[in-house]
């Protein structure tokens, strides 16, 4: 009986949770077949670069090579393995681009819209389809377009603009434009530029072939501003221009071609063995980011059974979820730059937290050699309240992208 934004905190357009409902019950409630969902996503995403780059030159091994940068891409292996909502907007955008390639433009405005409603962070995505159209002077198709964006809004936006209007301006804009920034930008694109080269190649040729490849170069010219100007990026983000960077890649293979004359096989080449390069960096280094026992940490909250539970927004719906002990507040999302904006406050939820006898989930650092031995690293919580009144119950060792390697788990009762 929920309403989201009213009685829920959330940070986006609501279609993602529609979906989510829907992948729950083709499920049965099962968690490893719900965070299987984003692996047919991007199979689905894969297979549509492939339709329209064989429809359009009418080859095979460009659209192969297509849509392998896409599929083996190291972006799309290492945030694939969770569902975040990036893969089913790329599958709605890359079907937005694929009717609009065969003139359906109300079809075309209606994936667009999906996309957008899904993940707000693939704007870029919608602006360069409107100057595609003012550019090249297609007014009445843009019409068709915004039509059909504008009849899809209406309809998945209604719940939401009739019972929750004014808590999702809160929630959504108030918020998540003024969110302050987490990790830095500059080692955001350096690890996408070491770790996608073809990728950002692409990038780059696009720029430089705007005028020839306008859809393409707005994308990338687009996607480029917001990442700068938007100040909360993450790596995971940059999903967004993904699809169309593979997509743009038959006619970088042409120019190439034509201007150089390379060998026919040398382009296709560097892409396998760059792949597989990516492929080999994310199973040694990264196919284990952030993996924990969860049957044995879900065993250690039943055994308990606690009143709620409160804890980091990586793990702890999760094991909410397998445990069946509520969040704490119906808290969700604890995001810590909801805490920063002083959306939620740590204090008081660490105080309901002991007062309602729940279990904490935490980050932690032990690195005995070194003397450090932190139960809880997040600030998400207040950390005297948590050494006063919470007794360590459970720790397991995880690899993770910043210093910590523990989770840990508290009684507060």
């Amino acid at each position: 009986g929920s309403v989201f934004y009213r009685d829920i905190f959330f940070t986006n357009f609501p279609l993602l949770p529609y979906i989510s409902s829907i992948y729950f019950l083709l499920t049965a409630g099962s968690l490893n077949l719900f965070f299987l969902t984003p692996t047919i996503e991007v199979s689905a995403v894969a297979f549509i670069i492939y339709l329209i780059t064989y429809e359009k030159y009418q080859e095979n091994m460009p659209a192969f090579i297509s849509s392998s940068l896409y599929l083996f891409s190291f972006i799309i292996l290492s945030t694939s393995d969770h569902q975040s909502g990036v893969f089913i907007a790329s599958l709605f955008s890359v079907l937005g681009y694929y009717f609009y390639l065969n003139k359906k433009y109300l079809i075309s405005g209606v994936f667009v819209a999906l996309m957008l409603l899904t993940k707000a962070y693939f704007l870029p995505i919608l602006l360069s389809f409107i100057v595609l159209f003012l550019w090249e002077r297609k007014f009445e198709k843009v019409i068709k377009f915004c039509i059909g964006a504008a009849i899809t809004s209406i309809i998945v936006m209604s719940p939401t603009l009739i019972f929750g209007l004014q808590d999702f301006i809160k929630d959504v804009f108030i918020y998540s434009l003024t969110r302050s920034q987490g990790i830095e930008k500059s080692g955001i694109i350096w690890f996408f530029i070491t770790h996608d080269l073809p990728l950002f190649i692409l990038l780059i040729f696009n720029l430089i072939m705007i005028k020839k490849n306008k859809f393409f170069g707005l994308i990338s010219l687009l996607g480029i501003i917001f990442i700068f100007f938007y100040k909360d990026v993450y790596f995971l983000y940059l999903n967004f221009l993904i699809p169309f960077l593979a997509l743009s890649y038959p006619e970088f293979e042409k120019i190439i071609k034509e201007k150089f004359g390379v060998q026919k096989l040398m382009l296709p080449t560097f892409i396998f063995g760059f792949l597989i390069f990516s492929f080999v960096t994310y199973t040694n280094g990264f196919r284990n980011l952030q993996k924990i026992n969860l049957d044995k940490a879900t065993e250690i909250i039943k055994k308990e059974n606690p009143k709620s539970l409160y804890g980091v927004n990586d793990v702890a719906p999760a094991l909410a979820y397998l445990s069946g002990v509520p969040m704490l507040n119906n808290i969700i999302d604890t995001n810590a730059n909801i805490y920063r904006k002083g959306f939620l406050n740590s204090k008081k939820l660490t105080t309901d937290a002991i007062k309602q006898k729940a279990i904490i989930v935490a980050h932690g650092a032990y690195y005995p050699e070194m003397g450090v031995n932190e139960e809880v690293t997040d600030e998400i919580f207040d950390k005297d309240q948590v050494k006063k009144f919470c007794k360590l119950i459970g720790s397991f060792p995880v690899q993770t992208e910043g210093p910590e390697n523990r989770l840990n788990i508290l009684r507060c009762f």
